[in-house]
This record gives structure tokens, sequence and C-alpha cells, in this order.
């Protein structure tokens, strides 16, 4: 059976190192048209993505970051993917099924993607995330949950197999613990 996602979602890996190259405004545009796709808690579509292309601003937010952002510095574009907290709870799990969408619809181009997580994080002076959000004008009603770096890969990285999958993780009517 031919099944598309999976080869897509099996050649998808976190992408470190770029190769400068420019990502084509039409190619970023289908990303986020993929990226707003992604659903949200009872339909309150709390995602907000601001992208970033210009190099000393993507550098700036790179900088927010106390370490953990190096892809980030090398990066074509970013996209800082925040959530408006007003009434939602689910805020973070929207926000990351919607980056699981940008990070594979990246991969659908052949563009290297690449998760920076922000929130929870330290930032120079106070967090990544307050950090970042004063960076680009956002309310304190807003939360950044991370920044997608994406570039020209520059490194690749073999494919997953079906060998690699840990199936002993999926369990069937009731959890049950594997002897080792």
């Amino acid at each position: 059976m031919e099944n598309k996602l999976f080869e897509l979602a099996r050649r998808r890996r976190s992408c470190r190192r770029y190769t400068g190259e420019k990502i084509p405004d039409e190619i970023v545009d289908e990303i986020l048209k993929v990226a707003l796709l992604a659903p949200s808690s009872w339909g309150g579509q709390p995602i907000e993505f601001v992208v970033v292309r210009d190099k000393d601003m993507i550098k700036k937010i790179a900088r927010c970051k106390r370490m953990g952002a190096g892809p980030l510095s090398q990066a074509d574009v970013a996209i800082v993917v925040m959530a408006n907290r007003s009434n939602l709870e689910l805020w973070i799990e929207d926000a990351a099924v919607a980056s699981t969408y940008i990070l594979l619809a990246a991969e659908q181009f052949n563009v290297g993607a690449c998760w920076i997580h922000i929130r929870n994080r330290a930032g120079q002076q106070t967090t990544a995330d307050e950090e970042i959000r004063q960076l680009l004008g956002a309310g304190d009603n807003f939360s950044v949950l991370n920044v997608v770096a994406l570039g020209g890969k520059a490194e690749n990285k073999s494919a997953r197999t079906e060998k690699d999958l840990p199936i002993k993780n999926v369990h069937y009517e009731k959890f049950t613990t594997q002897v080792m």
C-alpha cells in the first residue's frame, strides 16, 4: 500500500546547517498555507506566524535564546510560531501541531527545517519568549512556542526506515510492559 505521508515523514529530519540559498517566497507561502490548515482546539485558530527574512532580525531572534539557537543564525527564513492565549488553554498543543505541519511542508519542498524551542527557555535578560515578543512587537497575551528555521539543506541525513520505528511503543487495548 502506498503511503505518501509516511514517505514524507520518514524523510523529514531536522536540518541544522544551511547552504545560504534563498528559499523562494512562493515556497514559503505554500508552507504557510499548510500550517494555516492545522487544527486548533475549539476551532479558535489562536496561532500566529511571524515570517522573518531580514538576516539581522533573524540573528537578533536567535540571540534571544541563551543557548540552543545556533541553526537559526544561518537560516534564510525564520517562522516564529506564537499563540494568542486569550481564553484558550490548549495553545501549546495548537502551536505544536501547526509547527509540525510546517516541518512536514518544508520537507515536501526539500527545504531544510529545524524546530528551535522557545517556551520556558532562558533569554539574555528575561525569558526567550518575552525577548522575542518585544523584538516583534507582540503583546503580553501572546506566547512564543518555537521558531522554525528554514534554509537550503547543507546536510543530508538518511531517511528513516521501518526498522527504525519503535514498534514496542505501540500498545493495543491496554498498556503492557515489555521485558527487555
